[in-house]
């Protein structure tokens, strides 16, 4: 496969990995070759090779017949994923503090600032893209490798349930949310480990147990 090949099959696997993650097409949704080979614009060889790279993303399932479909994350799959972080990130954000620099503090609060902007408006991709920038900054921040591939493999799941539940949550919710972000970035910003912690800790319990309402509801 030559580069512009490879190129083509890049923004075919994005294209897909987004309309998934956007709800596009719905948990459950077969993925037949020959039907994403014209939504993707990409020959079908290039649609395997996207199917596949989701499929190890933990987005899309391959049933009994070889056919793709886009995963369903069950309550229970979403609890394991929520405990993952609650384990994490109180932990990552004390080691924020201890070796983050200051710009990288700095652009934590911009991420904080941008959260806040899109809950104002309304603009649920916006939300999403400030909560994964948080994150990775602070993932980044922390400076501990091993701790961020964890949960780099569940970055897609974890964005998946992040557009469902901004889907799902008023606008008044998000802007309690985006509060709550700030509050975590505060402590950070005067490097109180144990209050940051305390909150990451608080948060992930908070969207876990609205997580689990909104797969409730929709089961």
């Amino acid at each position: 496969m030559g580069p512009r090949q490879d190129t083509r099959t890049g923004r075919g696997t994005q294209t897909l990995r987004e309309a998934i993650l956007t709800l596009h097409f719905a948990p459950g949704t077969r993925l037949v070759e020959r039907e994403m080979v014209g939504r993707l614009g990409v020959s079908r060889t290039g649609v395997r090779a996207a199917l596949q790279s989701l499929e190890a993303e933990g987005l899309v399932v391959r049933g009994r017949r070889g056919v793709f479909s886009v995963a369903v994350v069950s309550p229970d799959e979403a609890r394991q994923i929520y405990e993952v972080r609650a384990a994490l990130e109180p932990a990552m954000a004390r080691l924020f503090i201890e070796r983050a620099t200051d710009q990288q503090i700095a652009a934590l609060g911009l991420a904080v600032t941008r959260a806040e902007a899109a809950a104002r408006t309304l603009d649920g991709p916006a939300y999403v893209e400030a909560f994964r920038a948080f994150y990775d900054i602070l993932l980044i921040g922390g400076g501990n490798e091993i701790a961020r591939r964890i949960l780099e493999t569940l970055e897609a799941r974890i964005a998946y349930l992040r557009h469902l539940t901004t889907q799902r949550a008023p606008q008044s919710r998000q802007l309690r949310t985006a509060a709550l972000l700030r509050g975590i970035f505060n402590a950070v910003r005067r490097r109180a480990s144990g209050v940051a912690a305390k909150r990451c800790e608080d948060f992930v319990a908070r969207s876990a147990r609205f997580a689990q309402e909104v797969l409730t509801d929709g089961a």
